[in-house]
């Protein structure tokens, strides 16, 4: 038989929890409304790393996003989002060739190494649904992991080709001159493209608070050719960075998209 002082303890807590429930809305919702936040941090590095080299690196080769900076701000009514990200990011590319008794028609023994760091701002809107700032995507110097999604801030290809013969030289008995007819060959390539900083906007978004979060991918990859044991290590990693947030009123129908060039 329920007794009468346990439905009273029962109702009390039913009530205890519904108090709780509603403090946690009320006190997302408390949150004032805002023109602008800031936040900036020492990052999580998120290394990766690729190697030729049979012992490995220690690492993966893509890091897959990460949220590394994270601030929230509140939209009393309809307007859209600035905000600017900046990050400190490196890479280390290292190349070995070994090349050997290589011909004029041989092909080159070669060794590549790639780091690259992306970087994109999420936004999770008031109904739980998760929107990208945009530009979400630009300029690549190639396809790799996660191609087509965020913007590039750093990224490095590096390329070494080499064709060494030897010693292909004869003298001459007579006169004592050294002739070299197969002539040495080596080639470094370097592609990089940067962006310490960047600007995204996000338009149309309701009111109510917004979690925004700038979020970081990094890659790396590795490889060679030939057949005398050429060796190529890529790393990319993250520093410190900050991310500015600004609510602001953007012209009608100006979606963020640049004007037409003459």
């Amino acid at each position: 038989m329920i007794t009468r002082h346990f439905l009273k303890t029962f109702a009390t807590l039913l009530v205890g929890l519904g108090c709780a429930a509603f403090g946690g809305t009320a006190a997302a919702q408390g949150t004032p409304s805002a023109k602008a936040t800031f936040a900036y941090g020492m990052l999580k590095t998120l290394p990766a790393c690729s190697t030729t080299d049979a012992a490995g690196c220690g690492g993966v080769g893509d890091s897959g996003w990460h949220s590394i900076l994270k601030q929230q701000i509140k939209l009393a009514n309809q307007k859209d989002l600035f905000m600017n990200a900046s990050l400190q990011c490196g890479i280390v590319t290292d190349t070995t060739v070994k090349s050997l008794n290589s011909t004029s028609t041989s092909s080159y023994d070669t060794a590549e190494a790639r780091g690259t760091v992306r970087v994109r701002v999420k936004i999770t809107t008031p109904d739980g649904s998760v929107v990208y700032a945009q530009p979400n995507s630009g300029a690549e110097l190639a396809a790799g992991p996660g191609s087509g999604e965020g913007i590039v801030f750093c990224d490095r290809i590096q390329q070494l080709k080499a064709k060494f013969s030897g010693l292909q030289c004869t003298a001459s008995l007579t006169t004592g001159v050294v002739t070299c007819t197969t002539p040495e060959e080596l080639q470094l390539i370097l592609k990089t493209l940067n962006a310490a900083a960047f600007n995204y906007v996000a338009p149309n978004l309701q009111s109510g608070v917004h979690i925004v979060e700038v979020q970081a991918r990094n890659s790396a990859a590795t490889g060679a050719t030939g057949t005398n044991g050429s060796l190529a290590s890529a790393n990319a990693f993250i520093g410190m960075g900050s991310v500015a947030v600004e609510s602001v009123r953007m012209i009608k129908g100006n979606d963020g998209t640049t004007l037409a060039l003459d």
